[in-house]
């Protein structure tokens, strides 16, 4: 089965109630097990229903003919009732096997009305039709049996009815206005069971379709995830090597003009694996494959790794990456992880694209949430691009010559602060350095971190933990 052949079906139609034989098979199995399921409900309302009958033979018909329903009901049509219901249970007869039990109850049920009339009608006290009209009815409608089963079935049951009534003497004008009403039943029986399987075909053909579509995204996600693996380890690898070797290069003793150009590689790498890790970045973020796993997170600790991991590309650039002094022992509840890689882009994005010549990272009290901030003494953002920044391939003009950037690093920023239950923002103006910010949940039991007045809060643009802006 594939998609091919459903959307096909679904062109070609369907109106005899069969589909072609790859996806019959399918469709009769999935549909015997419904209609297993279906049969214990039933078949404890048909129990119901018909012992209702045997107390309402006793009390309202003659009791040598009260004798006689009540027999048929209680020794045929419930023993049967109640054998379907107990094997509705059993792994045995398989779902068709039972399906074709489930039709045979259904017809000896009918055929138990028709000798129940038949008997009446002998001893002189004329039974109405109704009662055929309700099994007609309860095989069609409540029973849910397909439409061919059915249909025939409830023409064995009208045969019987006609031959009965033939010979038990009846008028065939009296014959004839029972059975117009009686088929007249049928036919509406008939109608709802098409249209009830049909709609039935139509939901298979559609859930098999999305259970294909489903299926091949999760295969297309896998081979994704299998890539971006691959890739992570394949590609990372040579760039490690790369820069160890330059930066063996750089230590040693060389001309000016070949250091110069030992830093230049040094940057290029470096680059290109921002560039790369960005990618791969933004890739794990897409197909789930990134989970945060929030804990508490001591501030002071993880600034001073942010620094000694960014130090190195700063001085590359003579830029210079200071923290303003904090309160110690501040601790806030996020992923150590995420959050580090989010100020990381903050502070390459900073020192790439800035054009200032300091960097300069603090922490300030926000309410119940603790604002780690990344200044810049660069050229600005004007007001459109703040409010765009966050978002994917946006870039801006300005900075400091340096290669390009795919403009992803701000939209993982808040992506991972959405991640940990966080906020994202910028503050900024032309000409006069950025100010980028992120909001972290402080600890419970931690103590209050005290507003530093010197900044401004930085408002323009936010992002909720979900990532959608504010």
């Amino acid at each position: 089965m594939d998609t091919q052949t459903i959307r096909w079906q679904q062109s070609a139609g369907f109106r005899r109630l069969r589909f072609c034989p790859e996806l019959e098979t399918d469709y009769r199995l999935i549909r015997a097990a419904a209609v297993r399921e279906r049969a214990r409900l039933v078949s404890a309302a048909g129990l119901l229903i018909f012992g209702i009958f045997v107390l309402l033979d006793l009390a309202m018909l003659p009791p040598d003919l009260a004798r006689i329903t009540a027999g048929i009901r209680l020794w045929v049509t419930c023993p049967v009732i109640a054998l379907v219901w107990w094997l509705s249970y059993c792994q045995r007869p398989g779902d068709l096997g039972f399906e074709r039990l489930y039709t045979l109850a259904y017809l000896v049920g009918g055929l138990s009305v028709v000798a129940i009339i038949a008997t009446a009608r002998l001893r002189d006290f004329p039974l109405p039709y109704e009662g055929m009209l309700l099994m007609l009815m309860f095989g069609y409608f409540a029973m849910g049996l397909p439409f061919y089963p059915a249909s025939i079935a409830s023409a064995v049951i009208i045969v019987a009815y006609l031959v009965a009534e033939l010979s038990i003497g009846r008028t065939p004008g009296a014959v004839m206005i029972n059975l117009f009403f009686v088929l007249t039943a049928n036919t509406i029986g008939m109608v709802g069971a098409w249209l009830s399987e049909y709609r039935h075909r139509a939901h298979y053909l559609d859930q098999q379709l999305v259970n294909l579509l489903h299926q091949t995204a999760a295969e297309e996600s896998e081979r994704k995830s299998h890539l971006i693996t691959v890739a992570s380890h394949d590609l990372r690898q040579p760039l490690n090597i790369i820069g160890l070797t330059l930066e063996n290069l750089s230590a040693a003793r060389m001309a000016p003009e070949q250091l110069g150009l030992v830093r230049r590689l040094q940057g290029s790498v470096g680059h290109f694996q921002r560039l790369l890790g960005t990618v791969l970045d933004i890739s794990r973020i897409n197909e789930g494959m990134i989970q945060a796993q929030n804990d508490r997170v001591d501030i002071s600790a993880l600034l001073d790794q942010l620094v000694d991991l960014t130090v190195d590309h700063a001085h590359l650039h003579d830029i210079r990456v200071h923290r303003e002094a904090g309160e110690p022992g501040i601790q806030v509840i996020a992923d150590p992880d995420l959050l580090l890689r989010a100020l990381q882009n903050l502070v390459f994005n900073a020192i790439d694209h800035s054009g200032g010549s300091d960097v300069r990272i603090a922490t300030s009290g926000h309410g119940a949430m603790v604002r780690i901030r990344i200044s810049d003494n660069g050229a600005g953002l004007d007001e459109q691009l703040q409010h765009a920044v966050f978002q994917p391939f946006v870039r801006g003009d300005k900075g400091r010559g340096n290669p390009a950037g795919l403009g992803l690093g701000l939209a993982i920023v808040k992506e991972l602060t959405g991640m940990i239950g966080g906020s994202c923002g910028v503050a900024s103006e032309p000409g006069a350095g950025s100010t980028f910010w992120i909001d972290v949940r402080l600890a419970t039991n931690a103590p209050p971190v005290m507003v530093n007045d010197r900044h401004p809060v930085e408002t323009p643009f936010t992002t909720s933990p979900s990532g959608v802006p504010d």
